[in-house]
């Protein structure tokens, strides 16, 4: 099997790719660095590809894979997309060298957020926190049509709601059950133990 280490260079904007493949047309590949797709998808697909290597074994692409990475300081570049070392391993690393590729991306500017990103950003988080209750409901939509500095009812309304359950105390019953279900929790907890 084959494994071409390859440089893609944007055509329009300079930028370079150092990566690997085991397609048998390494140049219609695109890909898979985080920030290069970035950079394709806001400049364009128009990019050439030089293969500079074409390895039999892992090892082999490993070892060509660091050397390139070091020659060119791909990971720290910003004339480079890429945010580790290429050596064929893809993600899979020990803390020592996530530490390493940590330390190095410090201070390097990423590509800018494309505007459909931060609109499926958008569209992802929209509606995550809804409201409890009814209650809770009617109050937070009266809120979003009118200010909250400026709007004595609102501020009202949600006192109210406040003061609903303030210095409500527990029954001896319901104090009893909470008692006895702490004391079965640790007697089970307890026996497991032993």
């Amino acid at each position: 099997m084959t494994i071409y280490l390859y440089v893609k260079t944007h055509n329009k904007t300079g930028l370079k790719y150092l990566g690997k493949t085991t397609k048998q047309d390494p140049h219609s590949y695109h890909g898979s660095g985080a920030d290069w797709k970035v950079h394709l998808k806001e400049h364009g697909i128009d990019y050439t590809t030089a293969i500079i290597r074409e390895c039999q074994t892992k090892e082999e692409l490993n070892q060509w894979g660091r050397y390139y990475s070091n020659l060119w300081n791909v990971a720290t570049s910003a004339d480079w997309a890429n945010r580790i070392p290429e050596t064929g391993g893809g993600g899979n690393h020990t803390e020592e060298r996530k530490e390493l590729f940590r330390q190095q991306q410090l201070g390097r500017k990423k590509p800018k957020r494309t505007d459909l990103h931060k609109e499926n950003l958008s569209k992802s988080t929209k509606g995550i926190s809804k409201p409890r209750s009814k209650q809770h409901q009617d109050a937070w939509t009266e809120s979003s049509k009118s200010n909250w500095a400026n709007n004595t009812e609102r501020k009202q309304q949600v006192s109210e709601l406040g003061k609903s359950n303030k210095g409500r105390k527990h029954t001896l019953e319901s104090l009893e059950k909470k008692r006895q279900a702490m004391l079965d929790y640790w007697k089970l907890k307890k026996s497991q133990a032993v």
